[in-house]
């Protein structure tokens, strides 16, 4: 039973030690990919943010202002027309419409 605690220590110790040194952990700052981007980055233009319409989000979700496009309305459609079809009522032990 020791030794099965000496090796779980040992094995979470080497665990934590060979992890410790990671390219997530410590980046590569001066490689050609990163100055690549880096050169990207400062040839972009400077545009200015977006000024929301009513202080919500860029498009105005939010506002109490339907914007329904049209596959959205021919879906509404659709499901009115279902809705109007006659239908039989639900029997007991049968699925319910």
């Amino acid at each position: 039973m020791k030794t099965l605690l000496v090796t779980l220590a040992l094995t979470a110790a080497s665990s934590a030690f060979a992890a410790g040194d990671t390219q997530e952990a410590t980046p590569y700052t001066n490689s050609k990919a990163q100055a690549h981007g880096e050169d990207h980055k400062k040839a972009r233009p400077a545009v200015p943010v977006k000024r929301a319409n009513d202080g919500s989000t860029a498009r105005g979700e939010g506002s109490g202002v339907a914007t329904t496009n049209k596959a959205e309305s021919r879906g509404q459609e659709k499901a009115a027309a279902r809705e109007a079809m006659p239908h039989k009522e639900a029997t007991p032990g049968s699925t319910p419409k």
